[in-house]
């Protein structure tokens, strides 16, 4: 993982330092915060998807009326189908390896199964995703729609923090590129035959350069990918394999930007604990005094 003060620590392959643990790490807790802001979608039967992802589904296995109890009472339940990385969802360093490598070092071949996941950078182990949080408006940066040829690259987020808060060790920043408004058009929310714009190489490693905890965008695939034919997974492996940097996809970043919230908020996360997952759904929020 990435501390604070940029320093890159290797995760224990097999131990629970954080899981059922206690964490500790260096959060600027906001004073006073009158406004919170949900960032994630709604799960919802026939959500929009990755195509390199199961579907996300819904059933009731129990209705009231089915069943009552003494005194006109009756219960419901229900049976989900969650995939890891649907949704609004963080990867875990343990979602990507290089030459058979994961996030320090550990060859993944040594750490997973089909019934445990992977126990080296899982899921499980993430650090709370807990900071001061920097929103990257596309549409405002661009002065347009963004289009599959648009990137977040070093010189993008130089010219968008010249005059604004730019954020340093243990800061959350995200991306809109303005996609979430298609959540309901799957093709086009995904670029489908056309490709998404996003993190480029070269503004990651801006990113992992000022010792970020997180990042997120509200596309799936969070990275810039110009051609849709063009497997684009470099960002990915030097956030996750490289810097064990996590990435949260598919936040919901419209009502933040419609609001101008830029900087200046606090945001909370957390991934379920889920054994040896590579990826958890969240409910991020993002506390904002005004």
């Amino acid at each position: 993982m990435t501390t604070n003060d940029g320093e890159t620590t290797v995760p224990t392959p097999a131990g629970a330092n954080w899981g059922g643990g206690v964490w500790e790490g260096a959060v600027s807790w906001p004073t006073a915060s009158d406004r919170v802001y949900d960032l994630a979608v709604r799960f919802e039967h026939g959500m929009t998807h990755h195509v390199a992802h199961p579907p996300y589904s819904y059933t009731l296995v129990k209705k009231h009326g089915q069943h009552n109890y003494p005194g006109g009472i009756s219960s419901a339940m229900e049976l989900l189908t969650i995939p890891g990385h649907g949704g609004t969802h963080v990867d875990a360093p343990a979602h990507i390896s290089k030459d058979g490598r994961l996030f320090g070092g550990a060859h993944a071949d040594d750490h997973q199964t089909w019934t445990d996941g992977i126990d080296a950078g899982s899921v499980e182990e993430l650090p709370p995703l807990v900071g001061p949080g920097f929103l990257v408006d596309g549409t405002e940066l661009f002065g347009r729609e963004m289009t599959h040829e648009d990137g977040f690259g070093a010189e993008e987020l130089d010219r968008w923090f010249a005059e604004r808060p730019a954020p340093g060790p243990g800061s959350i920043v995200l991306f809109r590129t303005g996609l979430m408004q298609y959540w309901t058009d799957p093709e086009r929310y995904l670029g489908t035959g056309v490709g998404v714009p996003g993190v480029k190489q070269s503004g990651a490693q801006w990113l992992t350069d000022r010792g970020v905890r997180a990042v997120g965008a509200d596309t799936a695939s969070f990275e810039h990918k110009p051609e849709w034919t063009v497997p684009a997974l470099d960002v990915h492996v030097h956030l996750l394999v490289e810097h064990g940097v996590p990435i949260m996809e598919s936040v919901q970043l419209e009502t933040l930007a419609r609001d101008e919230v830029y900087d200046g908020f606090h945001f909370v996360a957390a991934a379920l604990r889920i054994k040896g997952g590579t990826g958890s759904p969240i409910r991020p929020l993002a506390f904002v005094h005004t």
